[in-house]
């Protein structure tokens, strides 16, 4: 009993082994062959978790009052220049400007907005490029007093899923818009409590509340006949583009697909104004509300766990059984990809982001090579002796 164990668990591991080579060179296959890349492009771009956040998020949306977006339209400097003086004069926390003013244009009227934007409470916003930074003219705002506005640093991933709160550029630190706010709002004490220098460097996870129907929004019309303008006191304000007229769903300036998209697979239309997300993320932070996503390392060897033991049952299996063998086998991968499914909602639920996909799709695709491995044994065994528990 004990030595066909043994050849059970051996030819178990054996067979897994396999099957993640012959993985190993048809993924390679599918990232290298031109013929592949829109599957492959889908693949990366898809997540059945979309699914929750687009069902249930959208659904349950809270107003988060501590957070004020202005919508900037198109407007000239002249304009920007009372909005920003009128926010400030109603003593906000901080303002961040989601606007980068790259170049000078008329002197009288920069000078008027470069005075608005070195107020201590302003902080600005510049892009990194592949090999510079998009920053706004030193005359008007500093890089020193902003933060980097992108989203996205992978070309190929067109969902904002993640964010770099902290990034390594020309070997230089730089922060995010949204970091640089927290950081302000927060203080040094509680940034440091929170371990943000460690948290939110590389790829983090976005924990969404909802679009900017979530959020206090005013257009900029709206926002300069209010007589009351004390709502912003003591407040976060993020000055940014929200379309013309404000939430326009087919304005797609600044726009970006995130899981809130309701239309979860051949997305067409961006559904998430740059600023929006921004403050999302803003909010995630000041909370320190942050998802934890499971590594690469932990869903290899998951996979690996899941295809072995698979394996290893399907095997013993058809030396007992000899009619529903197949069917078996199918009930089996069925109830591996509900409990895996299950249970990644149930961790997203609870603040954990474990792809699954890559688990079920290797455990699904692994199984299937065992009448292959059968074969390579049988040939095996006519040139050498070879102990094995296949027959």
């Amino acid at each position: 009993m004990k030595r066909t164990t043994k050849l059970l668990l051996k030819d178990s591991l054996l067979c897994t082994l396999f099957a993640f080579l012959i993985i190993f060179v048809l993924s390679f296959l599918v990232i290298n062959i031109s013929f592949f890349d829109p599957f492959n492009k889908v693949v990366k771009d898809f997540s059945f978790l979309d699914v929750y956040y687009a069902e249930n998020f959208n659904s349950a949306q809270t107003l988060n009052q501590e957070i004020v977006l202005i919508n900037i339209e198109h407007r000239d400097r002249f304009e920007l220049t009372q909005l920003l003086d009128e926010v400030l004069k109603a003593d906000p926390k901080v303002v961040g400007v989601d606007i980068v003013f790259k170049d000078k244009k008329e002197g009288f009227i920069d000078s008027l907005l470069a005075k608005a934007l070195h107020n201590d409470k302003v902080i600005g916003s510049y892009i990194i490029a592949k090999d510079s930074i998009i920053s706004n003219h030193s005359l008007l705002l500093s890089k020193e007093n902003s933060g980097f506005v992108n989203l996205n640093f992978k070309d190929e991933e067109t969902v904002v899923r993640e964010f770099e709160g902290i990034t390594e550029f020309n070997n230089q630190k730089h922060l995010s818009l949204a970091a640089k706010i927290t950081h302000r709002v927060l203080g040094e004490q509680a940034w440091e409590a929170y371990d943000y220098e460690k948290k939110i460097q590389g790829d983090t996870p976005i924990k969404y509340i909802g679009d900017y129907t979530s959020f206090l929004s005013f257009g900029y019309d709206e926002f300069m006949e209010n007589e009351n303008k004390s709502v912003l006191h003591n407040k976060i304000v993020l000055l940014g583009y929200l379309g013309n007229p404000t939430g326009n769903v087919y304005d797609v300036e600044d726009k970006l697909f995130t899981p809130l998209n309701k239309v979860t697979a051949g997305k067409s239309v961006p559904d998430m104004f740059g600023v929006v997300i921004h403050a999302n993320i803003i909010n995630m932070l000041l909370k320190n509300d942050l998802m934890y996503k499971v590594s690469n390392f932990w869903i290899g060897f998951l996979s690996f766990l899941c295809t072995f033991f698979t394996i290893m049952y399907f095997l013993w299996l058809e030396k007992r059984a000899k009619i529903s063998v197949r069917t078996i086998k199918k009930i089996v991968l069925f109830l591996i990809t509900i409990v895996f499914t299950g249970l990644s909602l149930w961790l997203f639920k609870m603040g954990v982001i474990l792809k699954v996909v890559p688990i079920i799709g290797i455990t699904l695709l692994g199984s299937s090579y065992t009448l292959y491995y059968k074969h390579l044994i049988n040939f095996i065994k006519t040139k050498i002796s070879w102990e094995s528990y296949i027959r």
